[in-house]
């Protein structure tokens, strides 16, 4: 079938297309279609190497089969490719799939991609695949949440916890509760809708009872919130001190590259520069300051002025003191600035710097203008104490925060919002259960919170919400 017969069959548009890969140059590129146009596509622009020249309808469904694109107008080779079929429903959408593996070069799977719309495919839109994937029913929204998740992990922890969550964990737990509650809803509403059946009426006992069950488990997914959070989104650890103290340095040390600009000349650092790291399978954002000092001109003034505004939401302050030096002026008036910070937030750790030179420091005064009593000793030169320092920055990272013992955790802020909604309605008809509330408020009661747990799979969702879950992704997944 040529470009011409195909187009007047006038099959309905619905087939999308994007490339699947970051775009520039690399080792391939792939453009994926989906949809009923799929494999008619791939007929038309591909043409099969084997010994045995068969077209793409005809190719068995996840093999690898080894060809070139044509342009369909000139029968110009575009590129030498892999394709792969995959027919629906054993697909990621549950529909007909595509994949066409080119050379990873920026303009040849543009060109690949732009035949493909040329001959009725339209271009995806961010998360489209995903989204068909969740409306075809092969994922359910907190798996669809759980892509972009492991797309975006840039730690251990927050990696694993992401695809048990793709595996299908939170939505077994989410599904199983609802329908307990469900269940329940049933069992009190039976006698209410059936009174000619002598269906006897639960016991206000058991109804507490399973009610404090379920609302365990909703406790037991909130207690991991704080976890989930910081493993998702990393802990803000801010480095500081006066110039030359060996910020930058440490800065560099932790990160283990060459990330700050670092000199003998005090004052190299003059802007805040933003990195993340994973120290133990744990996320951290580490911040270089510039050095504390007396600004000399705008310059300075402005990036001391963005030191103050990471002291303002800093979870850990590193404070660096270079113990080769008396203490000065500068020292203190970095005391002094630092002190309602370190106030509020009580994990402020203190480096003692430089051990490698002779002290000359009184640290017992340091200690005691600051009103902390112990220090982790350190010298970047010869990266002692380094050890030291990634252990406490993990130890206060989860002080006060419970680590779960199964893989379940909740980092996400639209299940916590919906699992607070269950818990305060559980909650609250717990607390009435008492005082004579009827039977009907009880199951109305019942409804509403197994409906906010629906909206965590997406089993109940408008489409305000899909938007927004989809919006995150890049086109192409």
């Amino acid at each position: 079938m040529n470009k011409e017969q195909f187009i007047k069959q006038g099959i309905e548009v619905e087939t999308i297309a994007a490339i699947s890969t970051p775009l520039g140059a690399g080792g391939i590129g792939i453009v994926r279609l989906s949809g009923p146009l799929a494999f008619q596509i791939a007929s038309i622009i591909f043409r099969h190497k084997g010994k045995f020249k068969i077209n793409p309808n005809e190719f068995k469904s996840h093999k690898i089969y080894y060809g070139t694109i044509l342009h369909p107008d000139t029968e110009i080779i575009i590129d030498e490719v892999m394709l792969t079929v995959m027919r629906k429903p054993r697909t990621y959408t549950k529909e007909d799939i595509v994949e066409i593996n080119c050379h990873g070069g920026l303009l040849v799977v543009k060109n690949v991609l732009e035949i493909t719309l040329e001959l009725g495919a339209i271009i995806a839109e961010p998360g489209e695949f995903t989204k068909r994937a969740f409306i075809n029913g092969r994922i359910d929204l907190s798996q669809a949440e759980a892509v972009i998740d492991i797309i975006e992990s840039n730690s251990e922890r927050s990696l694993k916890s992401s695809i048990f969550q793709l595996s299908g964990g939170l939505r077994n737990k989410i599904n199983d509760l609802k329908n307990n509650i469900i269940e329940l809803n049933t069992r009190i509403e039976a006698p209410i809708d059936f009174p000619d059946q002598g269906i006897p009426e639960l016991d206000r006992k058991e109804i507490k009872e399973l009610l404090k069950e379920y609302l365990l488990e909703i406790n037991s997914l909130l207690d991991t919130v704080k976890y989930g959070h910081l493993i998702k989104e990393g802990i803000c650890c801010v480095i500081i001190g006066k110039t030359n103290v060996g910020k930058s340095s440490l800065f560099n040390l932790l990160l283990k590259k060459n990330r700050s600009i670092v000199t003998s000349v005090p004052g190299t650092t003059r802007d805040t520069i933003e990195e993340s790291v994973d120290i133990k399978g744990f996320r951290f954002n580490l911040i270089d300051t510039a050095g504390m000092k007396n600004p000399e001109n705008i310059v300075e003034e402005i990036s001391l002025k963005r030191v103050d505004d990471f002291l303002e939401y800093g979870q850990i302050f590193i404070i660096m003191f270079d113990i080769s030096q008396p203490l000065d002026v500068q020292d203190i008036a970095l005391i002094n600035k630092i002190k309602p910070f370190i106030n509020r937030n009580n994990k402020t750790i203190l480096i003692e710097n430089k051990i490698d030179l002779p002290k000359r420091m009184n640290t017992q005064e340091l200690y005691k203008r600051l009103k902390i009593k112990e220090s982790i000793k350190l010298s970047v030169i010869n990266r002692e104490g380094i050890e030291l320092l990634e252990k406490r920055m993990v130890d206060y990272s989860l002080s006060n925060i419970s680590i779960p013992e199964g893989g379940l955790i909740i980092s996400n802020k639209r299940h916590q919002e919906y699992l607070i909604k269950a818990q305060e309605r559980l909650s609250y008809i717990i607390s009435k259960l008492d005082t004579g509330i009827q039977d009907d408020f009880i199951t109305m009661d019942l409804q509403y919170a197994a409906s906010q747990l629906a909206r965590i799979t997406g089993e109940s969702c408008d489409k305000e919400i899909l938007d927004n879950v989809f919006s995150k992704f890049c086109i192409g997944k």
